[in-house]
Order: structure tokens, then C-alpha cells, then sequence
């Protein structure tokens, strides 16, 4: 018997053929499907981004009120604002203190 020798060359097969194009079509959906995903991960971290910084300006915002109303809060247990509050809302005066009325 003659035994035919094999070059190490295959003729592609059919079946293999299409193999290999089922799997590259599945990896070129899977790639599709992955760069639309990442697209739309990247739109909703720049809105992420954008209303980090919104929230960080009111933070920033609220804490100069809060400043402010400490302020406030100081001056209003002050003698001057109570002083100010009698004289203007309650018409009292000190004992040794005189008034002048302008004449109408």
C-alpha cells in the first residue's frame, strides 16, 4: 500500500469556514453592543459630573447662609439689637435720658 503524504497544508473546510465567521460575527455584535454600552456610560457620568458640581456650589452656598445667620443670631442676643428693639417697637427709653420731638 502507498501511504500519501501529507504536506501540512488542510484545504479549508466548509463547516470550519463558517465557523469561524459565526464567531467573528457574535465578536463584532458583542464589540458593537460593548462601545454602545460605554457610550452611554460615558453621557450619564458627564451628567453625574455636572450635578457634582451644581451640589457642590449650593454647598458652598448654604454655608456662607449658615455664616450669615450665625452672624445674625449673634447680633440679635446683642445689648445694641435689644436696646434698638425697645427704643424703636416699645417707645422706652433710659431714666436720666431726654427726648427732643421735632415740631410737625
Amino acid at each position: 500500500m502507498a501511504e500519501k503524504k501529507r504536506t501540512g497544508k488542510k484545504k479549508p473546510n466548509r463547516s470550519n469556514l463558517a465557523g469561524v465567521i459565526t464567531i467573528a460575527g457574535i465578536v463584532a455584535v458583542l464589540l458593537v453592543v460593548l462601545l454602545s454600552g460605554s457610550q452611554k456610560l460615558s453621557v450619564r457620568n458627564e451628567q453625574y459630573e455636572s450635578q457634582k458640581e451644581e451640589l457642590s456650589q449650593q454647598i458652598q452656598d448654604e454655608e456662607v447662609r449658615s455664616g450669615e445667620i450665625e452672624k445674625l443670631k449673634d447680633y440679635v442676643n446683642s445689648k445694641e439689637f435689644i436696646e434698638k428693639m425697645a427704643r424703636e417697637k416699645l417707645g422706652l427709653v433710659y431714666r436720666n435720658e431726654i427726648i427732643f420731638k421735632a415740631a410737625q
